[in-house]
């Protein structure tokens, strides 16, 4: 027996939920739960309902209207109802693919053939790799990944070769990326990569054989420079830089330890326990920012950047609004303002990845903490839960498809672990930076 839509979707389904919820009827339910902001189950329902006879209405609808809804649990329904779409569906799928006017409706779509079983669906996602906005590329690029399939390829290297075999922006590292999981290969012109993909036939399966390749590759890439010994292949990109008060203190090699005031043995030793002295040259302040200092520095006029800073609330800011051309004199002052950069008290890692998501044209982001999450209440300091940072970054990043790198230099597990989650789920590099 079908699960009732709760009575929640506004009247529609209360008397009589399988009458109301009939096909023709699912879609004007949806809208309406959407509109009126009913509570995330009962949309969520409401997206399933559409998916168990998805007709053109019903893919309208949660195009429409469910790429809207912030929350990510809503969007997950969304897509995944769409991916359930075939016959007029699909084309109607398809179709929204290229006509919707927002950028946040075609990446559902894109996120929604990424999972589909329609044979169309490679197909669609080819048409999506030249569509005017970066998130609906690199969405398609992840989604052609995600599918698995043969004709899927040469799709991955036709692109790339019109983006350039070797750019330095995120997108080429993208396509590099995902045909090198379906291929095992690295090959860097048109060549090579068609006289490949002729040579392997048509029985070639990306399930069976990807990944497996002898990695062959006729140029060397080059990036941005590098940051904390990572290369960086992309030219528009948030520098987000903690500037807590642990960040003081300097980490001893494995087996030292120090000593506080009250006898404690640490790991790291504290040169300014009150925090009033400038940051000691061997402290975690000092090398992080060292290390961004000497990566701007080295930045070709092409790339595009900005710069977040976090720690307490009133702390957390942007450096600018938008990303900056690397001219030499947006570069000294960019430096200029990381030298002046003071302790704060809390890691507002949260406040970070807002601002950093505010920042408009930028497709990676490179985020450097050492501690815990946590916040100021009541004169002191609280851990703001992993799990709701973790899904705001879901949400933020359900239609930006910005790539996440983390780096982190702190001895705790549980921050180690969720700076690698946060990096993992959103495709991008998670470095542990600890004195070894």
């Amino acid at each position: 027996m079908r699960p009732r839509i709760p009575a929640l979707v506004f009247g529609l389904c209360v008397l009589a939920p399988a009458a109301a919820c009939a096909k023709g009827n699912a879609a004007k339910v949806f809208e309406k739960a959407v509109k009126k902001g009913a509570p995330t189950p009962t949309i969520v329902e409401a997206a399933a309902r559409l998916a168990e006879s998805l007709d053109p209405k019903g893919v309208q609808s949660l195009v429409r209207y469910g790429a809207l809804v912030e929350k990510i649990d809503v969007y997950i329904a969304c897509r995944d109802a769409l991916s359930q779409a075939s016959g007029k569906a699909f084309a109607a799928l398809k179709k929204a693919l290229t006509s919707s006017k927002r950028v946040e409706q075609r990446v559902l779509c894109v996120d929604a053939l990424g999972i589909s079983q329609e044979p169309g669906a490679v197909e669609a996602l080819g048409k999506a790799l030249d569509d005017g906005a970066k998130p609906v590329r690199i969405a398609a690029i992840r989604a052609l990944r995600k599918q698995e399939r043969r004709e899927g390829i040469p799709l991955l290297y036709g692109r790339l070769s019109a983006v350039g075999f070797d750019s330095k922006d995120a997108e080429a590292e993208e396509l590099y990326d995902a045909l090198y999981a379906l291929t095992g290969q690295a090959y860097e012109n048109l060549s090579d990569w068609q006289k490949w993909y002729e040579s392997v036939g048509p029985d070639y399966d990306p399930k069976k054989q990807g990944n497996k390749g002898d990695g062959v590759s006729t140029l060397t890439r080059k990036g941005e420079g590098k940051i904390f010994g990572s290369v960086v292949r992309s030219q528009a990109f948030v520098l987000c830089l903690d500037i807590s008060s642990s960040m003081r203190v300097i980490d001893l090699p494995p087996g030292e330890t120090w000593k506080d005031s009250k006898g404690k043995a640490h790991k790291y030793k504290d040169p300014d326990p009150s925090g009033r002295k400038p940051p000691h040259p061997e402290s975690r302040f000092s090398k992080a920012r060292e290390a961004f200092i000497k990566f701007i520095e080295g930045l070709s006029e092409r790339a595009r950047f900005a710069i977040v800073v976090f720690g307490d609330k009133k702390d957390t800011k942007a450096w600018k609004p938008q990303p900056v051309k690397a001219t030499k004199r947006n570069k000294k002052a960019a430096i200029d303002y990381v030298k002046k950069l003071r302790w704060s008290y809390a890691t507002r890692t949260d406040l970070a990845l807002e601002e950093a998501f505010k920042i408009q044209g930028v497709d990676s982001i490179y985020l450097y903490s050492d501690g815990i999450p946590e916040k100021r209440k009541g004169g002191a300091t609280v851990d703001i839960p992993a799990d709701e940072i973790l899904e705001r970054a879901r949400t933020l990043n359900r239609a930006r498809k910005l790539k996440i790198n983390c780096y982190g230099m702190a001895s705790s597990k549980a921050m180690r672990e969720f700076l690698r989650k946060l990096a993992e789920e959103n495709d991008g590099e998670y470095k542990d930076l600890r004195v070894r």
